[in-house]
């Protein structure tokens, strides 16, 4: 896509706000179809399939850690068996994840982004189009913005149980725009409701040009991509938020 376009015009046309709306209502989640113009999916899946500058993500003793997915990919057996082996380490101890992301909305923020589709993605993501559709389908006319990153899981990547709920952050509900073509239900990578008493409620495998929207908090995973899985599960991801936009870089 070149030139620019109004956010407005990067959002599908819709009739069923009023169905989802109650849905969500009733179901604290809800999935709305063919979220993005045609054209905005298919070419922010091709670009997220071509990006090479993501970071892989983690928790090692605790803490949050990034590293550069490409240098990752070439390190030797050993090495990588050692890393594994932290992360399956603080997965016995609670809290875990592991997959690629890039900080889209941060990059737009401090004028990082040069990618044509990427400053789009920005532009909706930042647009009072996105928001007024969040504030209608979920009843919540306190929305005053949504973060987001663009995520990758590839084989061996998960999301372990958490709730999104983080004090101080003003989280209204999550979201994921899925941009994966034809992903198959057996490689993986499903998000996952779960109960307070962790019975497995609901599975949703990706669907392309749909976005996964709920309330926060709400128990929820992503399951492991398996092992065998060649295709990459693209997605962008963040936050509708109440409350006063945090500054550049202060970490929030």
């Amino acid at each position: 896509m070149t030139g620019p376009v109004s956010p407005v015009e990067l959002l599908a046309p819709r009739s069923d706000i009023a169905s989802l709306s109650t849905e969500l209502a009733r179901q604290g989640r809800v999935r709305v179809p063919q979220l993005l113009q045609p054209g905005l999916a298919q070419s922010l899946h091709a670009t997220m399939a071509a990006w090479r500058r993501w970071a892989l993500v983690t928790r090692i003793e605790g803490q949050h850690r990034s590293f550069d997915a490409e240098a990752m990919a070439e390190i030797d057996p050993a090495r990588r068996a050692a890393f594994e082996q932290l992360v399956q380490q603080e997965a016995g101890r609670g809290f875990q994840y592991l997959f690629e992301r890039y900080p889209l909305v941060d990059h737009g923020r401090t004028g990082q982004l040069s990618d044509a589709v990427l400053l789009q993605a920005f532009a909706l993501l930042r647009s009072e189009a996105f928001l007024d559709l969040a504030r209608q389908l979920l009843g919540a006319p306190e929305i005053r913005f949504a973060d987001g990153q663009l995520t990758r899981y590839r084989a061996g990547h998960f999301l372990s149980l958490h709730d999104d709920e983080a004090e101080g952050l003003n989280r209204v509900a999550a979201y994921v725009i899925n941009l994966s073509t034809d992903w198959p239900a057996a490689d993986g990578g499903a998000l996952e409701f779960l109960s307070p008493q962790g019975d497995l409620l609901e599975a949703w495998t990706p669907r392309f040009n749909t976005m996964s929207l709920f309330r926060v908090p709400a128990p929820h995973r992503v399951s492991v991509v398996a092992p065998g899985a060649t295709g990459t599960r693209l997605s962008i991801t963040g936050w509708f938020r109440r409350g006063a936009e945090p500054a550049v870089g202060d970490g929030s």
